[in-house]
């Protein structure tokens, strides 16, 4: 197995200057919107090849200043980060991986067990493959120290940018005037699941100031994010005083509000306000996600009039 090297590992072994005669871009800073959190401190760091097989590696990868070494992310990445490079099926093969040449590959335990001999192949030719699995909420920012210090940036940092990041957020949450919403989130509208305790949404939808309306859903098994719910308890909580009816949108549930309105028990949700979000922003777990989610459900939750 090849020894897993960080971008520092690589070029100080090139003599500092990249494979193929090309030299990528530095860490850069990234400036968010008008709306959006602090930037996030990268110290210099020259940039090795990088193809990411998950689209939070992506959004990581990105938020931390390197989106310019990304030679290829997955065929789920979405276009406006992932634009000119090539992207790639979940079953890619490790030939395929080799003709882009790169030095490290990201990916994660479900991509590795579609192709078992991939990640050995990729290794025999020199290429380090890291296999790291989505983080939880409690685990990100440990998540997050360990991919600054395979692409070279300093860990420390990281971490204490992620912290004001997370204490902007609730100071943003707090200047705003109202009981803080009661919030039922649809995960999938297939028999009803909402997020389990703990998870990834779960939290962000506390740290933007709302109620999690189902804190004693129970996870489909240990350590998922999603929990099974079902219409009898989702009436049951609509009749108690539910806020806001959450659907989260994307590859897991596509529900729209016509068809949630054609439910046969869509009535119950009386006048509880009824809301979409793009499943990337509340539930993959990435610093994009956290700057963008928070955003969108703190305006959801209580419109732009602050204290």
């Amino acid at each position: 197995m090849a020894r897993k090297e960080s971008i520092k590992d690589i070029n100080s072994a090139r003599g500092g200057g990249l494979p193929r005669g090309i030299r990528l871009f530095a860490a850069v800073l990234i400036f968010f919107t008008a709306a959006s959190l602090p930037e996030l401190a990268a110290s210099p760091a020259e940039a090795a090849r990088i193809v990411s097989l998950y689209p939070g590696h992506t959004d990581n990868i990105v938020a931390l200043g390197l989106g310019d070494s990304l030679v290829a992310v997955s065929q789920s990445d979405e276009e406006d980060f992932s634009s000119g490079v090539s992207r790639l099926p979940a079953r890619v093969t490790a030939e395929a991986i080799l003709a882009l040449e790169p030095d490290i590959v990201f990916t994660r335990s479900l991509n590795e067990r579609a192709d078992p001999n991939r990640r050995n192949i990729l290794e025999r030719a020199g290429i380090a493959v890291y296999a790291i699995d989505p983080p939880s909420w409690s685990g990100f920012e440990d998540y997050l120290a360990e991919l600054s210090g395979i692409l070279g940036i300093n860990p420390e940092g990281t971490r204490h940018r992620f912290r004001e990041i997370i204490a902007g957020v609730k100071e943003r949450a707090a200047r705003h005037e109202g009981d803080p919403p009661r919030v039922f989130l649809e995960a999938t509208s297939k028999e009803l699941r909402t997020c389990a305790p703990g998870s990834w949404a779960a939290s962000l939808i506390e740290l933007a100031g709302g109620v999690n309306a189902a804190p004693g859903a129970k996870p489909l098994r240990e350590g998922s994010p999603l929990a099974s719910w079902g219409v009898e308890r989702t009436v049951a909580l609509a009749k108690s005083g539910l806020d806001i009816y959450l659907v989260q949108q994307g590859a897991m549930n596509t529900a729209t509000i016509g068809e949630i309105m054609s439910r046969p028990w869509s009535d119950a949700l009386g006048s509880v306000r009824i809301e979409f979000i793009p499943e990337r922003w509340l539930s993959r777990p990435s610093l994009l996600g956290i700057e963008k989610g928070s955003a969108t459900l703190i305006e959801m939750f209580y419109g732009s009039v602050e204290k």
